[in-house]
């Protein structure tokens, strides 16, 4: 057995020691002319803490790339190729090389940074020039006594996310998506439907060459205890599908992740009814889970077999094992646990869980785990 512990909740926040973040001032990769504008009215600073230091040679304000980039919505890659470190943005990308001073931008326009790439100990440091002139965020060091706290007129406004070469943005406030491949410019792929977006975390996999899945996760109310699960397919650069479970409150029930999918369909669980999709997005079959689960409820589902279902009822936290053949209904806990647990969980107000998760992928073994008592 392993020990599961369910954390109470999780912050999610711009990448590398963000220290203050407010309203922003304008998008990476503005037009000059709007950059030029934006520039001519006072902008708001923003204080971040990075965990490698600045450094000035030459002249020239050196930062780590990684650190900096996805404090402006930027992610990095690299093209094995050409050799070429890539910076990408919604509106602008940089094409970058070790040793070189210049980066070249959308529209192949070749933008001088006035020193070279740099690599030292395995980091990638740049002029900070490359986020002025390429992006419109100029970088500062107030303290040269500080040289890892910088500031910038930009706070994040999207959730990045990748799988391999293929980036996605989310707008944190709209809920807008973009998708675009490594080193280009995304493009539209749709909206995300979330309520209060609050505090956000996502991941992306890829399905086939058309197709990815986006999980995101918004905990949302104070104190952060009510929960969003958004699952999201994008086939051919278009978001076909996607359905949002929302569960949560004064309970220390832990659903676990909903299966990804069963024989090449991708599950769409909204907590009520588990839709079974296809790749491009159509519909093969429909899982009533509240129907099967004998109560109206939230219910994740934790795992699809052939055989079987295992799902999750949010208001009591115990896996049900569903026979797909007949129906049949069993609470695992009354033949896994011992008859002093069971009784602890029944008489238990406080929303606890079972302590019981799927552990191993095929149908012929099941291995659980067991919470310690709280």
């Amino acid at each position: 057995m392993r020990r599961r512990f369910k954390p109470f909740a999780t912050l999610v926040t711009a990448a590398f020691g963000l220290l203050l973040i407010v309203t922003a001032g304008f998008v990476p990769g503005l037009p000059p002319s709007q950059t030029a504008a934006a520039a001519s009215s006072k902008q708001e600073q923003f204080i971040y803490g990075l965990e490698h230091p600045t450094f000035r040679q030459s002249g020239q304000l050196y930062v780590p790339l990684k650190e900096v980039a996805p404090l402006l919505d930027l992610q990095v890659g690299y093209d094995s190729n050409s050799k070429a470190v890539l910076v990408t943005g919604l509106q602008q990308f940089a094409k970058l090389n070790v040793g070189k001073s210049k980066a070249i931008g959308k529209n192949n326009v070749t933008v001088s940074l006035g020193a070279p790439v740099r690599v030292i100990k395995g980091n990638t440091y740049v002029p900070a020039t490359l986020f002025s002139k390429m992006f419109g965020v100029p970088i500062t060091v107030q303290n040269a006594k500080e040289p890892q706290v910088i500031s910038a007129a930009y706070a994040s406004k999207y959730l990045t996310m990748r799988t391999g070469d293929m980036l996605f943005w989310m707008n944190r406030t709209q809920g807008t998506l973009y998708a675009g491949l490594n080193g280009q410019l995304p493009a539209k792929a749709g909206k995300v439907t979330l309520q209060s977006p609050d505090w956000l975390g996502g991941k992306a996999r890829q399905v086939d060459d058309s197709t990815y899945v986006l999980d995101i996760n918004n905990a949302h109310g104070e104190p952060h205890i009510f929960n969003d699960w958004c699952r999201v397919l994008i086939h051919d650069g278009k978001a076909v599908q996607q359905a949002v479970m929302s569960f949560g409150g004064p309970s220390f029930v832990n659903l676990m992740e909903n299966a990804a999918s069963s024989e090449g369909l991708i599950v769409l669980n909204d907590g009520h009814q588990a839709k079974l999709v296809t790749p491009e997005g159509k519909l093969a079959e429909t899982l009533n889970l509240d129907q099967l689960g004998g109560a109206e409820d939230i219910y994740s589902l934790e795992a699809m077999e052939k055989d079987f279902l295992l799902i999750r009822p949010y208001s009591t936290g115990r896996l049900l094992l569903i026979d797909r053949q007949s129906g049949e209904r069993t609470a695992l806990y009354l033949s896994l646990l011992d008859q002093e647990t069971i009784e602890r969980l029944e008489s238990d107000d406080m929303g606890l869980d079972d302590g019981l998760a799927y552990t191993w992928p095929f149908r012929l073994r099941l291995e659980f785990q067991l919470a310690s008592p709280v």
